[in-house]
């Protein structure tokens, strides 16, 4: 029996009227909700696969987005060490946040380039 699958539907699609209008961003965190295997498959069947997937691998954790069927409308899995998935998301925005670099990431590799350009001289 679907109970929240077709809300959340309607919620990404507002999110992403919203997006697209005023560049806001949404996320949900679909196992914070209490939606069913039934709820999961029709979310599923109906954002289908898309052809972007992201991985980011850190000491901390591993993260991978896959962006689904339809554009702006991003699937992210969080792990924890064990490679379990402890968070599930579906981010509506144009490019997962987290995945972006991030400043303090650009002044270190500034200073890494730096280092490495100083021992070409």
């Amino acid at each position: 029996m679907l109970m929240n699958g077709p809300a959340i539907l309607y919620e990404i699609l507002q999110a992403l009227k919203d997006f697209h209008q005023r560049k806001e961003r949404h996320v949900i965190y679909i196992n914070k909700l209490p939606l069913t295997e039934e709820d999961k498959h029709l979310i599923l069947d109906v954002l289908r696969e898309g052809k972007v997937r992201i991985i980011l691998k850190s000491n901390m954790q591993k993260v991978e987005w896959r962006e689904t069927g339809i554009s702006g409308v991003w699937i992210g899995v969080f792990f924890d060490r064990d490679e379990k998935p402890i968070l599930e998301t579906i981010e509506i925005t144009d490019f997962p946040m987290l995945a972006a670099c991030q400043s303090e990431d650009i002044e270190e590799a500034i200073k890494v380039l730096e280092d490495r350009l100083s021992s070409l001289v």
